[in-house]
């Protein structure tokens, strides 16, 4: 339970970090985030293309390393160029994340029920709440205009995230609270 207890802190605070990164810098950090995206790319198409080079030429097979390095370069550079040409593909990714974080605080809530604890409805809430956001930023009608309202969808991811963070928080004291009110299960 102990080990458990610090997974859900540890989750808790990055997501609230991660939450209030995107509330403050709503307008730069998506655009930061693919940016950050283009040097990952390009870190080991860079190693794959040197590694490839510095082999001695007459070991050297035709491979497909230094093909798939370069291009890993090239699709790191034009990331890093025109980050705007990635910033749709961004905001779905997140809005993925936070329906997946939606379904992941239901199933721990499930869990700890099962586990023997009593939980109000209400409980249940928050998990709603940010899987309708998630779908909502999914299924707008088109990112222009919802980006057109000061980030609106990085502001909803942000909320959401922290929301989600606090949630873990409540859910971290309401187990240690109670610990010695759980039943095990046979």
């Amino acid at each position: 339970m102990k080990q458990f207890l610090q997974n859900l802190l540890v989750r808790a605070l990055c997501t609230l970090l991660v939450g209030i990164l995107l509330i403050v810098f709503n307008a730069d950090i998506a655009r930061w985030i693919v940016i950050l995206s283009g040097i990952v790319f390009i870190i080991p198409g860079a190693v794959a293309l040197v590694s490839y080079l510095r082999r001695d030429p007459e070991n050297r097979q035709i491979m497909l390393y230094p093909i798939l390095g370069a291009g890993s370069i090239l699709f790191g550079l034009v990331q890093i160029i025109w980050p705007t040409l990635f910033l749709a593909a961004i905001m779905y990714i997140l809005a993925g994340l936070l329906l997946v974080m939606a379904a992941t605080q239901m199933y721990t809530l499930w869990d700890i029920q099962r586990k023997g604890v009593r939980l109000h409805p209400s409980y249940y809430i928050v998990p709603v709440i940010q899987l309708a956001v998630g779908l909502y930023i999914i299924l707008a009608d088109s990112y222009e205009e919802a980006a057109k309202v000061a980030g609106l969808p990085v502001i909803l991811l942000g909320c959401g995230f922290i929301a989600y963070a606090l949630l873990e928080l409540w859910t971290i004291y309401m187990l240690r609270s109670s610990s010695k009110d759980i039943v095990p299960m046979p």
